[in-house]
């Protein structure tokens, strides 16, 4: 069986269209949880609404406000072996469940399964929300899921499925000020669980004005690099072996993220650049002069839209892996 999480806040308008999606699915063995965080609309009744018609659908109650004390709730009384989210705005293709489970059933190396998500908007400027789930939506294998995990939250936290163990292993979501489902990915990630995605486009994200990641500050820039340098530093000091840090970029923006990296505990020997644009005190790499595979580790701070795959592929022409000798984070 599968226990699917859905925690909701004042969302009368959207729940009952994302309960009759999960309600829709081909893959019958589930049981829904409806975590109500403190809403103060009609959703709760509409949640009861839905469990009094089918004995599968819970209702929970969260008084706590925040998505992580509402998923929390949800997993202390989940009882499926697979945990699979779902978010009151979203809508579940009806074979989504199916196509995940049996996917899961059939690779026992994978941990978290996502999906392909069809985007839909609202809000008159998109762009940057398109061009994110478009990124998101290349991203198949477990190696890019692993290897991109710096860039951005790999795959979209509504459409997951993943084994009930993990939790037990490698804890729930944290529940401090930062962007809950990417932490737990950097956590699971840092604990060498790997993550895939189904190719098919199984989840319809709806973005607009009143969605978190559009208005909570848990989801800032900021909020979410300064999860990502915790990752990223612990990686690294497992992963140098000696080798010196070189950071591409030297704007301030990159200059601010070097220091957060070095107050984890990672030395940045050198900068690098296509212009020669020092940062006083520190040593300049041109980028044509830049060791070989082995030799050091690039951590790529810029970033421009689209620029990251051109440094990618800058650093592969001259022999370095990504992963290996590079990392983009931004």
């Amino acid at each position: 069986m599968t226990s699917i999480l859905l925690p909701f806040h004042n969302a009368a308008t959207t729940i009952d269209v994302a309960v009759a999606s999960i309600a829709g699915q081909t893959y019958r063995t589930w049981e829904l949880l409806l975590i109500d965080n403190a809403s103060t609309d009609g959703s709760p009744s509409i949640a009861h609404h839905w469990a009094d018609r089918d004995r599968r659908i819970r209702v929970l109650h969260e008084p706590r406000i925040g998505i992580a004390h509402a998923l929390n709730a949800g997993l202390a009384h989940a009882q499926g072996k697979y945990i699979a989210r779902m978010d009151a705005d979203d809508i579940s293709h009806p074979d989504r469940l199916a196509r995940q489970a049996a996917y899961l059933d059939a690779h026992p190396g994978i941990g978290v399964l996502g999906t392909r998500t069809s985007f839909a908007s609202t809000m008159p400027e998109h762009r940057g929300m398109q061009a994110f789930v478009h990124w998101q939506n290349a991203l198949i294998t477990p190696h890019e899921h692993y290897v991109k995990r710096f860039v951005d939250a790999p795959l979209a936290h509504p459409t997951v499925l993943f084994r009930r163990e993990l939790v037990e292993q490698h804890g729930g979501y944290d529940t401090g000020p930062l962007p809950e489902d990417h932490e737990l990915w950097l956590r699971w990630m840092d604990a060498g669980v790997r993550f895939a995605k189904l190719p098919e486009e199984l989840l319809t994200w709806n973005d607009h004005a009143g969605r978190l990641s559009r208005t909570h500050a848990n989801y800032s820039v900021d909020a979410f690099f300064a999860t990502k340098v915790k990752y990223m530093a612990r990686w690294l000091k497992r992963k140098l072996d000696g080798r010196p840090v070189i950071v591409a970029g030297t704007s301030v923006l990159c200059q601010e993220r070097s220091a957060l990296l070095e107050a984890e505990g990672i030395a940045v020997s050198a900068f690098t650049d296509v212009k020669v644009r020092g940062v006083p005190g520190r040593r300049f790499v041109p980028h044509l002069e830049l060791p070989q595979a082995g030799e050091a580790f690039v951590v790529s701070f810029i970033s421009q839209r689209g620029t990251g795959d051109r440094i990618a592929g800058f650093l592969a022409g001259r022999g370095l892996v990504e992963g290996e000798d590079f990392v983009l984070a931004v």
